[in-house]
């Protein structure tokens, strides 16, 4: 297992083929949107797991379910599961993005990983499945877990997941990335994940918008590694120039 010193203090990542794994040296707030460890928690543990089978419904998964199997998961990489937020990819974690991004007070730090050749979808379009007795689980996914060194009130963390979500969907936008059913311009997968890590010791920030100074942080590391697991992945077949957002149009001959 590999493991390196973040730049958020107090914090670490440990890498395995099948595991991401952010341990810190005291619990921090976190919002995800993990099956297990989910909603707003104090965390010391935020994993990033691939998942390694194929299991036909949720009651074949070790453990008997989704939740439980990802339990074992952070039993096995040494995590405390009462203090973690799982998510679950069927990516390369291998693959995965490490951002750094500083801008006067803010510091966020965004490690992510990637794919969208299965399940890049375009929000609006119509449902493709129907929960039913736990089989519901397609593959791909675009997982975020992003760090920040300071503390929001509840409602702004959940502002900022918005703002983390809007920076992925211009990287696809940007890159090309098609819905996989009906070739319109994707805004993500159909399983994505996010789990957002603030530090209730940190400066108080009350802003996640993406004009204030940490909403833009937040949104170009989305931005960015979204990007780079994307370009990584063998180049997606669904990528394609003509969904590319075009050039800005000039503003100045908007105004005359």
């Amino acid at each position: 297992m590999k493991e390196i010193q973040l730049a958020m203090p107090g914090s670490r990542l440990s890498m395995t083929p099948e595991t991401l794994m952010i341990a810190f040296d005291r619990p921090r707030r976190s919002l995800s949107t993990a099956i297990y460890g989910g909603g707003f928690r104090n965390i010391r543990y935020a994993l990033n797991q691939k998942l390694t089978g194929f299991y036909p419904s949720e009651k074949d998964f070790p453990g008997g379910s989704v939740s439980s199997y990802l339990k074992l998961c952070a039993l096995e990489r040494g995590a405390v599961p009462e203090e973690s937020a799982v998510l679950l990819t069927a990516a390369k974690v291998d693959l995965f993005s490490h951002k750094i991004v500083e801008a006067g007070p803010v510091l966020v730090e965004a490690i992510t990983t990637g794919g969208v050749e299965k399940t890049a979808c375009r929000a609006s379009s119509p449902a493709l499945y129907r929960e039913e007795k736990g089989q519901f689980a397609p593959q791909g996914t675009i997982n975020m877990m992003v760090l920040f060194h300071g503390s929001l009130p509840d409602g702004i963390m959940a502002r900022a997941l918005i703002t983390l979500t809007e920076g992925k969907t211009a990287a696809l936008q940007d890159l090309g990335i098609a819905d996989v059913n009906n070739g319109l311009p994707a805004t993500g997968t159909g399983t994505d994940g996010i789990t957002f890590i603030t530090d209730p010791k940190g400066l108080h920030f009350t802003d996640a918008g993406p004009f204030s100074e940490l909403g833009a942080a937040l949104s170009k590391a989305a931005y960015e590694t979204v990007t780079e697991c994307l370009v990584k992945y063998d180049h997606p077949w669904n990528a394609s120039p003509l969904l590319k957002t075009p050039e800005a149009v000039d503003l100045g001959k908007l105004k005359r």
